[in-house]
């Protein structure tokens, strides 16, 4: 029986999102995929005048908009690998492995995502696929070939310009392929042999890289991990930087290997002004790096199964995501929160897809209140991926893609996690998807029985 095209949707709260004070016992009116009506139900039943129109009742629930992660890898297996690792999967592959991790994706209430970069044509086969409906998956704004220097960030990926002409022509080319958005290395990161806490593009070339995608109507974002490459892209005139970890030159030190061996993060007040003069957006991917780990040997510490190894890693970690919050906690000190995303980066060694709201959590430990978290994954997520006319907040007009999780989420954020319902453009996509388990729990894949050879 097909899903109706107008429904009411009740709970006890209901966010708008974009700084909206939340709505006690609330409603949001559905009409042809889109929003025709949010309100207080105690106040307005226009369900009273229309007993036609089906009404789902949450309870003790909250109904958010859709989340936006604006920055995973469709295409990695977020189980633990390296990325040396998980290169040696062909093509055909890679492409199953996106389709398993949208689905976890959508069923944990994350219904637009911003690839930030994949393999030759992979995921835009794989949008195709969600075009065609053979499989269902998020809306996706996708990079396609990340841009970086020869052995850079995802070579292996295969955008690799080193010149003007060839960063000329490689944003041409991944334009006419389909690119929402162009993704720059600015600085080195977890690929063998780079070195994060450098920049790779000059402030120039990556001049080019905007210049170019800004003339054909597409955004661009910046890898920049180095405090120099956040300098270098804003002043190129990217519209968003990802990580913002104000990593700068010291005596390397070892996280393990889900973060590269690297400087050190030092704040800069300095940088984040040229943030705020330009207006550029900062896409904070904060659970990346080993907090998935740190859990799992936090966990084996309590059950007393932990060994002298597992203790020095926690310790590691611990250090490291101190030092990642302590960025986090200054960017929002000096007013940074309205153009502030939280990102998962899922994809890449221990992130696996369907956990967002580990970056919520964090987000909530590093100073923002529940409400401004909800935001950073709703309403300026969306506006830093250009798209908050069409969805990240739950307005008449907008797009219906709703998010009910149980208890309220905005007194408590670990409320995010007990997922009720996901609807997008109005159709209900979770449970029935979730229910499965295979498609909302995180996959550690075994190590395959014969290896692929891929030429990088």
């Amino acid at each position: 029986m097909p899903a109706p095209s107008h429904f009411f949707v009740r709970a006890d709260t209901v966010y708008p999102a974009d700084r909206a004070r939340p709505i006690q016992r609330g409603y949001v009116e559905v009409r042809d995929g889109a929003i025709a009506a949010v309100g207080a139900a105690d106040e307005v039943q226009p369900w009273q005048d229309r007993p036609d129109v089906p009404v789902v009742d949450y309870g003790a629930a909250t109904v958010l908009p859709g989340m936006i992660d604006a920055h995973c890898h469709l295409t990695l297996t977020g189980d633990g690998k390296t990325y040396e690792e998980q290169v040696l999967d062909p093509d055909e592959m890679m492409s199953l492995i996106a389709v398993s991790n949208m689905r976890r994706h959508l069923a944990s209430g994350v219904t637009t995502i911003r690839d930030n970069g994949g393999r030759n044509r992979v995921v835009f086969v794989v949008r195709e696929a969600i075009r065609r409906g053979y499989v269902n998956g998020p809306r996706m704004l996708l990079a396609g070939r990340p841009l970086t220097h020869d052995y850079g960030h995802f070579y292996w990926c295969n955008g690799v310009a080193d010149s003007d002409a060839e960063i000329r022509a490689a944003v041409r080319r991944l334009v006419a392929e389909g690119a929402d958005h162009i993704k720059i290395m600015a600085s080195g990161g977890a690929t063998a042999g780079n070195m994060p806490h450098y920049p790779s593009y000059t402030t120039d070339e990556m001049r080019v890289a905007v210049e170019t995608a800004h003339g054909l109507g597409r955004r661009t974002t910046a890898h920049a991990r180095a405090a120099r490459s956040i300098v270098n892209a804003v002043d190129a005139g990217s519209d968003c930087v990802e990580h913002a970890e104000f990593l700068v030159p010291a005596p390397i030190t070892e996280f393990g290997p889900g973060v590269a061996s690297a400087g050190t993060m030092v704040y800069d007040p300095a940088i984040t002004e040229r943030l705020h003069e330009a207006g550029t957006f900062v896409s904070f991917t904060i659970q990346t790096g080993g907090w998935e780990t740190l859990g799992e040997l936090t966990a084996k510490r309590e059950r007393d199964e932990h060994t002298a190894e597992d203790a020095s890693r926690i310790s590691a970690l611990e250090a490291y995501f101190d030092m990642k919050l302590g960025i986090f906690s200054k960017l929002l000190a000096d007013d940074m929160i309205d153009r502030l995303a939280i990102s998962s980066d899922a994809g890449p060694y221990d992130v696996s897809f369907g956990g967002l709201q580990n970056g919520l959590v964090l987000a909530v430990r590093g100073g923002m209140s529940p409400t401004q978290a909800l935001d950073a994954v709703t309403s300026v997520a969306a506006q830093a991926c250009g798209i908050d006319e069409q969805v990240g907040s739950l307005q008449p007009g907008k797009v219906a893609d709703l998010l009910v999780v149980a208890g309220d989420a905005t007194t408590d954020i670990t409320a995010a996690w007990d997922v009720q319902a996901v609807y997008q453009s109005g159709r209900i996509v979770a449970p029935v998807v979730a229910s499965s388990g295979v498609d909302s729990a995180p996959i550690r894949h075994e190590a395959a029985a014969t290896a692929f050879t891929i030429d990088c």
